[in-house]
Protein backbone atom coordinates (compact mmCIF):
# COMPACT_ATOMS: atom_id res chain seq x y z
CA UNK A 1 0.00 0.00 0.00
CA UNK A 2 1.34 3.43 -0.90
CA UNK A 3 2.27 5.52 2.12
CA UNK A 4 1.03 9.07 1.86
CA UNK A 5 -1.89 11.10 0.59
CA UNK A 6 -3.71 10.01 -2.54
CA UNK A 7 -4.25 12.31 -5.49
CA UNK A 8 -7.23 11.88 -7.84
CA UNK A 9 -6.35 12.01 -11.54
CA UNK A 10 -7.99 15.43 -11.89
CA UNK A 11 -5.97 17.01 -9.07
CA UNK A 12 -4.41 20.22 -10.39
CA UNK A 13 -0.95 19.59 -8.96
CA UNK A 14 1.70 18.21 -11.29
CA UNK A 15 3.91 15.21 -10.55
CA UNK A 16 6.69 17.28 -8.96
CA UNK A 17 4.31 19.03 -6.56
CA UNK A 18 2.65 15.73 -5.64
CA UNK A 19 6.07 14.24 -4.85
CA UNK A 20 7.04 17.29 -2.77
CA UNK A 21 3.76 17.15 -0.88
CA UNK A 22 4.16 13.45 -0.08
CA UNK A 23 7.75 14.08 0.99
CA UNK A 24 6.60 16.90 3.26
CA UNK A 25 3.98 14.68 4.92
CA UNK A 26 6.54 11.90 5.33
CA UNK A 27 8.97 14.30 7.01
CA UNK A 28 6.24 15.29 9.47
CA UNK A 29 5.61 11.61 10.27
CA UNK A 30 9.32 11.08 10.93
CA UNK A 31 9.44 14.12 13.23
CA UNK A 32 6.34 12.94 15.08
CA UNK A 33 7.89 9.52 15.71
CA UNK A 34 11.11 11.08 17.01
CA UNK A 35 9.85 13.98 19.11
CA UNK A 36 6.10 13.82 19.76
CA UNK A 37 4.15 11.57 22.07
CA UNK A 38 1.38 11.48 19.49
CA UNK A 39 -1.92 9.76 20.19
CA UNK A 40 -4.71 9.56 17.64
CA UNK A 41 -8.17 8.18 18.36
CA UNK A 42 -10.94 7.57 15.83
CA UNK A 43 -8.92 7.57 12.62
CA UNK A 44 -11.17 4.75 11.36
CA UNK A 45 -14.15 7.11 11.58
CA UNK A 46 -12.91 9.19 8.65
CA UNK A 47 -15.12 8.37 5.64
CA UNK A 48 -13.98 8.08 2.07
CA UNK A 49 -14.75 10.79 -0.42
CA UNK A 50 -14.84 14.56 0.00
CA UNK A 51 -15.38 15.90 3.49
CA UNK A 52 -14.91 18.95 5.67
CA UNK A 53 -12.37 18.42 8.46
CA UNK A 54 -13.07 20.79 11.36
CA UNK A 55 -10.80 21.23 14.40
CA UNK A 56 -10.34 23.55 17.32
CA UNK A 57 -7.16 25.63 17.26
CA UNK A 58 -4.57 25.44 20.05
CA UNK A 59 -1.17 26.07 18.42
CA UNK A 60 0.43 27.29 15.18
CA UNK A 61 1.68 23.74 14.58
CA UNK A 62 -1.81 22.17 14.52
CA UNK A 63 -1.89 21.92 10.74
CA UNK A 64 1.45 20.12 10.63
CA UNK A 65 0.58 17.52 13.26
CA UNK A 66 -2.91 16.82 11.89
CA UNK A 67 -1.93 16.56 8.22
CA UNK A 68 -0.55 12.98 8.33
CA UNK A 69 -3.81 11.50 9.65
CA UNK A 70 -5.53 12.42 6.38
CA UNK A 71 -5.30 9.65 3.80
CA UNK A 72 -5.71 12.13 0.96
CA UNK A 73 -4.54 15.57 -0.08
CA UNK A 74 -6.50 18.35 1.65
CA UNK A 75 -6.97 22.06 1.07
CA UNK A 76 -6.27 23.97 4.28
CA UNK A 77 -8.16 27.20 4.87
CA UNK A 78 -5.45 29.43 6.34
CA UNK A 79 -5.16 33.08 7.31
CA UNK A 80 -2.02 34.52 8.98
CA UNK A 81 0.56 32.50 6.97
CA UNK A 82 -0.68 34.31 3.87
CA UNK A 83 0.58 37.54 5.46
CA UNK A 84 4.09 36.58 4.29
CA UNK A 85 4.78 36.60 0.56
CA UNK A 86 6.98 33.51 0.54
CA UNK A 87 4.49 31.43 2.52
CA UNK A 88 1.62 32.77 0.42
CA UNK A 89 3.37 31.71 -2.77
CA UNK A 90 4.02 28.22 -1.40
CA UNK A 91 0.47 27.81 -0.13
CA UNK A 92 -1.02 29.01 -3.41
CA UNK A 93 1.27 26.66 -5.32
CA UNK A 94 -0.14 23.74 -3.33
CA UNK A 95 -3.74 24.90 -3.76
CA UNK A 96 -4.49 25.95 -0.21
CA UNK A 97 -7.25 28.48 0.50
CA UNK A 98 -6.46 32.07 1.45
CA UNK A 99 -8.63 33.32 4.33
CA UNK A 100 -6.95 36.70 4.76
CA UNK A 101 -9.37 39.66 4.99
CA UNK A 102 -8.89 40.70 1.34
CA UNK A 103 -9.81 37.20 0.10
CA UNK A 104 -12.24 36.13 2.81
CA UNK A 105 -15.30 36.65 0.61
CA UNK A 106 -14.01 33.93 -1.75
CA UNK A 107 -13.31 31.23 0.85
CA UNK A 108 -16.70 29.50 0.83
CA UNK A 109 -16.89 29.37 -2.96
CA UNK A 110 -13.33 28.05 -3.29
CA UNK A 111 -13.86 25.37 -0.63
CA UNK A 112 -17.18 24.30 -2.15
CA UNK A 113 -15.57 24.06 -5.60
CA UNK A 114 -12.84 21.74 -4.34
CA UNK A 115 -15.41 19.60 -2.51
CA UNK A 116 -17.54 19.39 -5.66
CA UNK A 117 -14.50 17.94 -7.46
CA UNK A 118 -14.12 15.26 -4.78
CA UNK A 119 -11.36 16.82 -2.67
CA UNK A 120 -11.46 17.57 1.05
CA UNK A 121 -10.92 20.79 2.99
CA UNK A 122 -9.66 21.52 6.48
CA UNK A 123 -10.84 24.48 8.56
CA UNK A 124 -10.40 25.87 12.09
CA UNK A 125 -13.60 27.95 12.49
CA UNK A 126 -12.32 29.86 15.53
CA UNK A 127 -9.84 31.71 13.35
CA UNK A 128 -7.37 32.06 16.22
CA UNK A 129 -5.88 30.01 19.04
CA UNK A 130 -7.73 29.45 22.31
CA UNK A 131 -6.76 28.40 25.79
CA UNK A 132 -6.54 24.68 26.49
CA UNK A 133 -9.98 22.99 26.78
CA UNK A 134 -11.72 26.21 25.79
CA UNK A 135 -13.46 27.05 22.55
CA UNK A 136 -13.86 30.51 21.09
CA UNK A 137 -16.53 31.72 18.76
CA UNK A 138 -16.96 29.45 15.72
CA UNK A 139 -17.42 31.57 12.62
CA UNK A 140 -20.31 30.33 10.44
CA UNK A 141 -18.20 29.67 7.34
CA UNK A 142 -18.24 25.94 8.04
CA UNK A 143 -22.05 26.03 7.90
CA UNK A 144 -22.01 27.92 4.61
CA UNK A 145 -19.53 25.50 3.07
CA UNK A 146 -21.61 22.53 4.24
CA UNK A 147 -24.85 23.93 2.82
CA UNK A 148 -23.23 24.36 -0.59
CA UNK A 149 -21.32 21.08 -0.70
CA UNK A 150 -23.47 18.68 1.40
CA UNK A 151 -20.54 16.43 2.27
CA UNK A 152 -19.76 14.93 5.72
CA UNK A 153 -18.26 17.15 8.40
CA UNK A 154 -15.55 15.38 10.42
CA UNK A 155 -15.13 17.00 13.87
CA UNK A 156 -11.67 16.69 15.43
CA UNK A 157 -10.52 17.78 18.89
CA UNK A 158 -6.89 18.79 19.42
CA UNK A 159 -5.35 18.74 22.90
CA UNK A 160 -1.81 19.26 24.20
CA UNK A 161 -0.61 20.06 27.73
CA UNK A 162 0.27 23.67 28.40
CA UNK A 163 3.74 22.70 29.60
CA UNK A 164 4.61 21.61 26.06
CA UNK A 165 3.52 24.86 24.41
CA UNK A 166 6.25 27.35 23.57
CA UNK A 167 5.41 30.96 22.81
CA UNK A 168 7.60 33.23 20.66
CA UNK A 169 6.10 36.73 20.97
CA UNK A 170 8.95 38.22 18.96
CA UNK A 171 7.56 36.65 15.79
CA UNK A 172 3.84 37.19 16.32
CA UNK A 173 1.86 38.05 13.20
CA UNK A 174 -0.19 41.26 13.07
CA UNK A 175 -3.02 41.46 10.54
CA UNK A 176 -5.21 44.57 10.40
CA UNK A 177 -4.18 45.44 13.94
CA UNK A 178 -5.00 41.99 15.31
CA UNK A 179 -2.14 40.04 16.91
CA UNK A 180 -1.87 36.33 16.14
CA UNK A 181 0.41 34.64 18.68
CA UNK A 182 3.23 32.33 17.69
CA UNK A 183 2.53 29.34 19.94
CA UNK A 184 3.93 25.93 19.04
CA UNK A 185 4.29 22.36 20.27
CA UNK A 186 7.55 20.74 19.17
CA UNK A 187 7.90 17.97 21.75
CA UNK A 188 5.78 16.00 24.20
CA UNK A 189 2.16 14.81 24.13
CA UNK A 190 -0.21 15.85 21.37
CA UNK A 191 -3.72 14.39 21.10
CA UNK A 192 -5.99 14.11 18.07
CA UNK A 193 -9.49 12.82 18.77
CA UNK A 194 -11.58 12.21 15.64
CA UNK A 195 -15.34 12.10 15.99
CA UNK A 196 -18.09 10.48 13.98
CA UNK A 197 -18.93 12.29 10.72
CA UNK A 198 -21.82 14.73 10.90
CA UNK A 199 -24.46 15.29 8.22
CA UNK A 200 -26.83 17.93 9.62
CA UNK A 201 -30.20 18.32 7.95
CA UNK A 202 -30.94 21.73 6.49
CA UNK A 203 -34.29 22.70 8.02
CA UNK A 204 -36.58 25.67 7.55
CA UNK A 205 -35.14 29.06 8.39
CA UNK A 206 -32.94 31.69 6.88
CA UNK A 207 -29.48 30.86 5.55
CA UNK A 208 -27.94 32.65 8.52
CA UNK A 209 -30.01 30.62 10.99
CA UNK A 210 -29.03 27.36 9.32
CA UNK A 211 -25.35 28.36 9.28
CA UNK A 212 -25.46 29.13 12.99
CA UNK A 213 -27.27 25.88 13.80
CA UNK A 214 -24.79 23.75 11.83
CA UNK A 215 -21.83 25.59 13.31
CA UNK A 216 -23.20 25.22 16.85
CA UNK A 217 -23.63 21.47 16.31
CA UNK A 218 -20.03 21.09 15.15
CA UNK A 219 -18.75 23.18 18.06
CA UNK A 220 -20.73 21.10 20.55
CA UNK A 221 -19.32 17.87 19.14
CA UNK A 222 -15.73 19.12 19.28
CA UNK A 223 -16.33 20.21 22.87
CA UNK A 224 -17.47 16.66 23.69
CA UNK A 225 -14.39 15.21 21.99
CA UNK A 226 -12.12 17.52 24.02
CA UNK A 227 -13.88 16.50 27.21
CA UNK A 228 -13.40 12.86 26.21
CA UNK A 229 -9.65 13.43 26.05
CA UNK A 230 -9.66 15.15 29.45
CA UNK A 231 -11.78 12.59 31.24
CA UNK A 232 -10.92 9.22 29.64
CA UNK A 233 -7.57 9.68 27.90
CA UNK A 234 -5.90 9.91 31.29
CA UNK A 235 -2.34 9.30 30.01
CA UNK A 236 -1.90 13.08 29.73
Amino acid sequence: MRDGPSFPSWCGMNGLKRTLYRGFVLSIKVYQRLFLDLCVWGRDRIPKGPKIFVTNHITCTDGFWVLPIFAEFVHIIAGPPYHYRLFAAILNSFEQINAMPANRKNVVAEAAAYLAKGESVFICPEGDMQELFQLGRFYPGVGRIYRQARVPIVPIALVAPKRCMHESPGINTVVDGRVYRMLNVFRGPYCINVGEPLAPECVDGSDEEQDERITALVKSRIEQLMDDVRTTKFWL
